[in-house]
């Protein structure tokens, strides 16, 4: 879709009633995510909303997500630009005004703030925490500003600084698992092999796909390599690759097995009993979560019964990435049938 297409597609919708034109255009940008040119078409979509803002709530928005005398998302692609450029120190200036902004009008104060990236996020996140009602969806994304923020306080040193800046922006999205990845590595860089633990079992509970669990078992790989458990490392590394074939964590497996060898002790390949014993040893429900796997299915069935194609697709993609059951594979070949598009190879 072209940034001309998508204004004359939100035109044609609009109702002139400023508070349903606006929640019709965040309802837009979830679907928008998926298009290849996406930070075009959500950056046009941020301007078309901001104007149809009361002047008050213009005010308050240009106190509130703009830095530098750019919206907050264009500054952030403006801080990303200087990461790939390898300019750190101006990366982490810029991203400390934002991180600065975020605190000050979205941390504090009686309104609490998330940004789920899609829908299902949302709904995970209703049955985790069902007490927790009252909230407001945030402007921008700013679980994944925080998250980078962190990854240059990293790559500058500063591990404080930067396990702060990625715990707040979980704050902002706690059911997204990617983001944890982030304060993983942290722990490691730190050495830190207790927090390295508690992080890995908080993500375990919220990967929603089959590379997730791979790399959360990775990094259990790893912390039972830094305490020494060197056989339930090589189980670790062994059912990582089991859910997501990977090159670089054979070679951890391979060197596990070397260290374990050296020490006179054998590794095979684990039976099922021994797998579950490592498991249960580390207190971790085998993966997938039947939770999430249970909630996928369940929303796929009423966006079916809703006559929401779209979303049943992003329901049972969860469901298929977890399970891999053929019978959610033909749920979504029927679901791309109908919206017209291809299925992805598996």
């Amino acid at each position: 879709m072209t940034a001309d297409e998508l204004l004359q597609q939100i035109e044609g919708e609009m109702t002139g009633d400023p508070q349903a034109d606006i929640h019709y255009i965040h309802t837009l940008s979830d679907t928008l995510k998926k298009e290849e040119n996406a930070e075009e078409l959500l950056s046009v979509l941020a301007d078309y909303a901001f104007k149809l803002l009361p002047d008050e709530q213009k005010k308050y928005m240009l106190e509130a997500t703009f830095v530098r005398d750019m919206r907050m998302d264009k500054a952030f692609s403006v801080a990303l630009q200087y990461i790939s450029e390898d300019k750190m120190n101006e990366a982490e200036a810029l991203l400390s005004e934002i991180s600065d902004k975020i605190h000050e009008h979205f941390e504090q104060g009686d309104i609490k703030w998330f940004s789920f990236r899609n829908p299902f996020e949302y709904h995970l996140f209703r049955t985790y925490y069902p007490t927790m009602t009252e909230f407001e969806r945030a402007p921008f994304d700013f679980a994944h500003y925080l998250t980078i923020y962190g990854y240059v306080l990293l790559e500058q040193r500063n591990l404080p600084a930067a396990a702060k800046a990625v715990e707040r922006g979980i704050a902002f999205n706690p059911v997204n698992a990617d983001f944890r990845f982030e304060l993983a590595e942290i722990c490691k860089f730190g050495g830190d092999a207790k927090s390295l633990m508690n992080v890995n079992l908080d993500t375990l509970r919220v990967c929603t796909s089959a590379d997730r669990i791979a790399r959360a078992l990775c990094n259990m790989g790893y912390y039972c390599n830094m305490v020494g458990d060197y056989f339930s490392a090589a189980v670790f590394y062994f059912e990582s690759v089991r859910f997501s074939p990977s090159k670089a964590v054979e070679l951890e497996l391979q060197d596990v097995v070397k260290h374990m060898k050296a020490l006179g002790q054998k590794f095979n390949p684990p039976t099922n009993g021994q797998v579950l014993d490592t498991y249960e040893k580390y207190g971790i429900q085998p993966p997938p979560n039947d939770n999430i796997v249970e909630l996928a299915i369940k929303l796929g069935e009423q966006a079916h019964e809703y006559n929401r194609p779209e979303l049943e697709g992003l329901f049972y993609r969860v469901a298929y990435d977890l399970t891999r059951e053929p019978k959610f594979k033909e749920i979504l070949t029927r679901i791309d049938e109908q919206l017209g598009f291809k299925q992805p190879e598996a």
